[in-house]
């Protein structure tokens, strides 16, 4: 059995960190798409009906990158996937708080909604969640898959 170093297990709990971010974050609003359709509106980018398919679609992709970074056939497309769209959260959180936006993230669903923004620490970990998924597509792309043919001969 290969030996696993330590970078192997920090791009391994990368991984599972923004997968389960992801994925935490989908299933509240996917479960009340209303609420994260008004939160998407206040951020005064797109129009209501933007919005309303802004919260039908995004939660769903969120929950399909979340478990395609599991996924080696489709973990890299994951990743890039998941590198754009914390660009956007990033942009988004940025551009509420300079326009002085008193907000709900909307990020994972109404527990959220209750509090103030609180941009510094929404932007710091989108950037954190940047630098893992970096992390992650970086190793992928240096270490391609082997084929099923290659691992097969070099047991042998």
């Amino acid at each position: 059995m290969a030996e696993i170093n330590a970078k192997a297990y920090l791009v391994l709990v990368a991984r599972l960190a923004v997968a389960g971010a992801f994925i935490l974050a989908a299933l509240p609003k996917i479960q009340d798409p209303v609420a994260f359709a008004s939160s998407v509106e206040a951020y005064r980018v797109v129009g209501s009906a933007l919005s309303a398919w802004t919260a039908l679609i995004l939660p769903w992709l969120e929950l399909v990158i979340g478990v395609g970074l599991l996924a080696p056939q489709i973990r890299r497309g994951s990743a890039l996937l998941t590198l754009g769209l914390l660009l956007l959260f990033i942009v988004l959180h940025a551009s509420a708080w300079v326009r002085g936006l008193d907000i709900s993230c909307g990020c994972f669903g109404e527990t959220e909604a209750e509090n103030t923004p609180n941009y510094h620490w929404l932007i710091l970990r989108n950037l954190g969640l940047l630098l893992a998924i970096s992390l992650v597509f970086i190793r992928d792309l240096r270490n391609p898959r082997q084929s099923v043919q290659t691992k097969a001969e070099s047991i042998s």
